[in-house]
């Protein structure tokens, strides 16, 4: 793809998802900040993976996260800081790499920044090594120590399939997001003094009245959960813990369901209003679901958008927020027509 035509796509993709006066009561006005960031992140030809971070009470805004897949890049190929959002040195250990999945900037653009973005990895291997390689590469390596502290007493039964650096942040921090296996997800569900215990054991201190019942009441439903860390340079973790449960996969995968609010997501986000961490907007999060394709001189893509995920943040124990988010893209397919289509649902 022209790298030429990704802002025209990624601006149809916000519109898509922002009509219909979802802008105002989503979105907010941090479009001009998210469109600066991604004429920052266009590393490879491909089209990112483009999720929209929202609140889901107060004023609205969004944070933008851009993710390169490990086949888009080369070995041997040079970045740019201006493309990779500061981010060289990691977008070339990355393009070199087994065992990563993907590569993503995130960018604050909801307080108006579009300057220096957070850069993160997503690993499919269960070697912490890699993680603290992308730390290196990331120009961070006094975290390294600190991270290898977290997995080594993380219960085995999470995988530690995230790890991040947030040069803009006030405190100083790797953030880890491990994904809980279905067995374990299932037991918690049940065993209040199995969750504790092992929180307890990744180091969370404070859990107040609300962690335990609240991530509890996440488990039960059918979506997966993970869980997120704030680990400090001497290993401990930071006072933000939080939970997602993910709701649905990518058009086009056979597991594929929509976010649908009299349905089991749904149900999850009704508990949490009633928890009083959103205020009706949650119910527009099923209209800005979109799977369009356009077909035209023989090349067929299929642009999407759906709900993917729902967090819960904790901050010393008392709850902190919550926060939808939104899974955008472009699919590639090819066709034997020259005629323009477009479907939508």
């Amino acid at each position: 793809m022209n790298t030429n035509m990704q802002p025209m796509l990624f601006d149809i993709l916000y519109a898509l998802a922002a009509r219909d006066g979802r802008e105002a009561a989503l979105f907010g006005s941090s479009r001009p900040f998210a469109q600066t960031a991604f004429a920052h992140s266009m590393a490879c030809e491909e089209f990112p993976e483009v999720w929209f971070e929202i609140p889901l009470v107060g004023d609205p805004w969004f944070d933008l996260h851009l993710l390169v897949s490990q086949d888009s890049l080369h070995p041997g190929t040079t970045f740019s800081a201006d493309e990779t959002g500061g981010h060289p040195g990691a977008f070339a250990w990355f393009a070199k790499q087994k065992g990563v999945r993907q590569l993503a900037l995130s960018w604050d653009t909801g307080k108006g920044n579009a300057a220096t973005p957070a850069v993160q990895v997503l690993v499919a291997d269960h070697d912490p090594e890699i993680s603290c390689a992308f730390l290196r590469a990331a120009g961070r390596d006094d975290l390294q120590d600190a991270y290898r502290a977290f997995v080594e007493r993380k219960p085995d039964t999470w995988f530690a399939c995230y790890t991040g650096a947030f040069p803009n942040r006030e405190h100083d921090f790797v953030r880890v997001e491990c994904i809980v296996d279905d067995q374990s997800q299932r037991a918690y569900a049940e065993d209040a003094a199995l969750l504790e215990a092992h929180l307890r054991q990744a180091g969370v201190r404070e859990l107040g009245e609300t962690v335990i019942p609240r991530c509890q009441a996440f488990a039960r439903f059918s979506f997966p959960i993970e869980f997120q860390f704030d680990v400090m340079p001497d290993g401990t973790l930071g006072s933000t813990f939080g939970i997602s449960a993910r709701f649905a996969c990518p058009p086009g995968e056979d597991d594929w369901l929509p976010f649908e609010p009299d349905g089991e997501a749904g149900a999850l986000v009704e508990q949490v209003e009633e928890w009083g961490l959103t205020d009706d907007r949650w119910r527009l999060l099923a209209d800005t679901i979109f799977a369009m394709r356009v077909s035209r001189g023989g090349r067929s893509c299929m642009l999407f958008n759906y709900p993917a995920f729902v967090k819960l943040r904790w901050r010393d124990g008392e709850p902190l927020d919550a926060k939808a988010y939104l899974l955008a893209g472009l699919q590639d397919e090819s066709t034997d027509g020259d005629e323009e289509t477009e479907s939508t649902r």
